[in-house]
């Protein structure tokens, strides 16, 4: 699989969130201006010594590919990684009613005022920090455009369209930012994509990514709020209002959530799709196949809501069982989503056993 500018074998990364270390959180410089580290030197240290040590814990593993952790500041990780854009960009006021999505209903939907404009660098920090302290290829994290589109309490633009389009030239912006800085991948969280995709989210996501010398990979993502697996709203459950996406036989077939984003994501510009299959299994692998999926694919293989660490045996068997969807030559190999509900104590072995299953099929590959 290509990974910058050299092939790589199953390629190993993270998806994304990872446990700051604890000193970091909750401390008054656990919070990244907007803009620059101009004249606050403590916060720059401290936010760079976190991004640091959570390189060094990849590293340590052994990942090919290296994630800046996101690392946004402050303690509550599902709030800032929306919130924090929006902090970066005209047009939004941050408030307004519940979201209106699944399980995010905790969170407030920002409210859309006027038309939308990057302001601030989003991510070149962290981009900065994290080639500081590796020479490996760098994958930078963001919250999906249609993520934020979603979520927004819109009172400006005719609609959600609208405002997926004005989402995204603020971050094109921004992508070329990165690009022109050194950054191999960028990938875009999408955590909507699931539940069902219209008329936008595609021509959003092509329209951000134009003209940007980087590589795009989309995690798709099928839940992790609070380490919980996503929900549909269900009016038959009164008392909770919602039923667990994921509860389902073992051998129940390839569920809604995989074929909701096909064939949209077929005319996707990007370079790699990424979900889980570690905890869920190899069903949601067979749109892949149905739809002619000829793209890069990495798998989730590390099951991130468990915290008994998987063996590198068992890690393999997970890999072999995707090679039956996925050609080698295309395949990437994850964690099935970000490791931040987990203590940094289990992370980093978690990404051990990824690393050294990864080690067992390529030996067994390249006999």
């Amino acid at each position: 699989m290509r990974v910058g500018n050299q092939d790589v074998l199953l390629p190993t990364t993270m998806v994304g969130n990872y446990p700051n270390p604890r000193w970091y959180d909750g401390q008054a410089f656990a919070t990244v201006p907007k803009g620059e580290f101009i004249f606050d030197a403590v916060s720059r240290e401290a936010f760079e010594d976190a991004i640091g040590a959570i390189v060094h814990d990849q590293e340590s593993a052994g990942l090919d590919v290296i994630c800046d952790g996101k690392v946004y500041g402050g303690d509550s990780p599902y709030g800032t990684i929306l919130y924090y854009y929006l902090e970066r960009m005209k047009g939004y006021r941050l408030s307004g009613p519940p979201i209106g999505l699944p399980i995010y209903s905790t969170l407030y939907s920002p409210t859309c005022v006027g038309e939308i404009e990057r302001e601030h660098p989003f991510h070149l920090a962290q981009l900065r920090a994290v080639r500081k302290a590796t020479d490996r290829p760098v994958k930078v994290s963001y919250t999906g455009l249609g993520v934020i589109a979603a979520a927004t309490n819109n009172l400006y633009y005719k609609d959600t369209k609208e405002v997926a389009l004005g989402l995204a030239k603020a971050f094109n912006e921004d992508f070329k930012e990165l690009g022109d800085n050194g950054c191999d991948i960028i990938q875009l969280d999408e955590f909507v994509w699931p539940y069902g995709m219209g008329d936008w989210e595609i021509e959003a996501l092509n329209a951000a990514v134009s003209g940007v010398d980087c590589q795009f990979w989309v995690h798709t993502c099928w839940g992790n709020y609070s380490g919980t697996p996503a929900y549909y709203p269900d009016e038959t459950n009164t008392e909770f209002g919602a039923f667990v996406l994921d509860k389902r036989a073992s051998d129940a077939p390839a569920p809604e959530r995989a074929q909701a984003i096909f064939p949209h994501v077929l005319d996707a510009d990007i370079h790699a799709l990424n979900y889980e299959v570690g905890r869920t299994g190899p069903d949601d692998l067979k749109p892949l196949f149905d739809n002619n999926w000829n793209k890069p694919f990495v798998a989730g293989v590390i099951d991130v809501k468990s915290t008994i660490t998987e063996t590198a045996d068992e890690v393999a068997d997970r890999i072999r069982q995707v090679l039956e969807y996925v050609p080698a030559e295309r395949l990437g190999l994850s964690t099935d989503c970000g490791l931040i509900n987990l203590p940094r104590m289990i992370a980093q072995p978690k990404l051990r056993a990824l690393v050294d299953g990864a080690a067992i099929v390529r030996a067994e590959l390249e006999k």
